[in-house]
């Protein structure tokens, strides 16, 4: 029993053994064929990437635009009734990924295409056929860890490439210019619209007091003396500036974060106390009349001289940090027409295709060790021959 056991154990092993020998038999056989194949293929390889045009890769590194805590945000409170109207955009960092998709918008590629003509360069009937040659010739890649831009671009003119390299920078530098990017510029930004628009509604309100003031006769002593209005304007200002910092918090957090809750309870603070002053300073007994109309128009001309006041400020303070912030793209490293081709790389060509040719080569070469044991018999034979006939061999 012992015997037949070891018997049966011995076969798979032989067999095993007669499989392996038969495999080197049959290369050894047809080594000739498997030599040849791969040197052809080596050869074949060495051949197509002389022929190849060499293209060369300029690169450029670049640091884009860096968000950093300006000093107007140590000094804002101290600035009265705007002071948390721009801190709602302090600290916000924008991902560098938004200045490669700058590059990578219509606009941006458009301007590279015209200023490099690239659609004769590449060929290209329409911009669209352009901007995807162009996006296979240039790279444009963030290293999140170094927050540093390189930007790659192949060509077979290795000094077209690095003008071209140097020019994604030129015209990103451009781009940023005219756009509010970084936390400085954004508060200049928004400052300066806000100052237009309150220039414009304070011409509005002076004109109206005019009007209201010739018919009334009312004098500017008496309406300081008995109305209260400087204090009036001011409370008017704070609530503007508390109700603009409340909508912009409630744009990204939700009415149950704590700076929400705290803002919408001083609004209600500064209201009632506004409503109190309002009410002291008014006639009730004829809301209607000429008196009253003027001084409601020197308040409200009041209210847009303290806004403007405050905006003024803001905005220089923004300008200073805005100046501060230096260049908005710096060049790390500046492209220069590469000495070295990047492709075709020959030697790792040459490996591949006679590593390609080998594993044909050997295919084949069982292939036709198969062909020629199966055609022996006559079963095979006529197998052999239904096989070409399906094939119209």
């Amino acid at each position: 029993m012992t015997e037949l056991t070891n018997g049966a154990s011995a076969t798979p092993q032989e067999e095993e053994d007669i499989s392996l020998i038969d495999i080197l038999t049959i290369i050894g056989q047809q080594k000739s064929l498997i030599i040849g194949l791969t040197l052809a293929s080596a050869l074949l390889a060495v051949i197509v990437s002389l022929l190849m045009t060499p293209v060369f890769t300029a690169r450029t590194l670049v640091m884009p635009p860096q968000q950093q805590q300006s000093s107007a945000a140590s000094s804002l409170a101290s600035l009265g009734a705007l002071a948390g109207v721009a801190s709602s955009t302090i600290g916000i960092k924008s991902p560098d990924d938004m200045y490669v998709s700058f590059m990578t918008s219509e606009g941006f590629q458009k301007k590279i295409i015209d200023h490099f003509n690239l659609m004769d360069r590449y060929h290209c009937p329409f911009v669209i056929d352009c901007r995807q040659s162009l996006s296979q010739h240039a790279r444009i890649v963030s290293d999140k860890k170094s927050s540093l831009m390189s930007i790659e671009v192949d060509d077979v003119d290795p000094v077209f490439a690095a003008n071209m390299a140097n020019t994604f920078v030129d015209e990103l530098g451009t781009l940023l210019g005219r756009l509010a990017v970084t936390e400085a510029q954004q508060r200049r930004l928004y400052f300066e619209n806000q100052i237009k628009k309150t220039q414009d509604d304070l011409s509005l309100a002076e004109t109206q007091f005019r009007n209201a003031q010739h018919r009334s006769g009312l004098q500017l002593p008496t309406v300081e003396a008995e109305t209260g209005v400087k204090a009036i304007a001011e409370m008017h200002g704070q609530i503007a500036a508390r109700e603009i910092q409340l909508q912009a918090l409630k744009s990204y957090a939700t009415q149950e974060n704590n700076d929400v809750k705290k803002l919408v309870t001083e609004l209600a603070a500064m209201k009632m106390h506004l409503l109190k002053l309002e009410r002291g300073s008014l006639d009730t007994s004829n809301p209607q009349s000429i008196q009253q109309e003027a001084i409601q128009s020197y308040r409200n001309m009041k209210v847009q001289e303290s806004m403007l006041e405050a905006f003024a400020k803001q905005y220089e303070l923004a300008k200073v940090d805005e100046s501060k912030e230096g260049p908005l793209v710096q060049v790390v490293d500046s492209a220069t027409p590469p000495e070295r081709r990047s492709s075709p790389k020959r030697t790792q060509l040459v490996v591949n295709s006679a590593l390609g040719g080998f594993v044909f080569s050997t295919l084949l070469a069982f292939l036709r060790n198969m062909v020629r044991n199966t055609a022996q018999s006559s079963e095979g034979r006529a197998k052999l021959h239904a096989l070409k006939r399906a094939w119209w061999i």
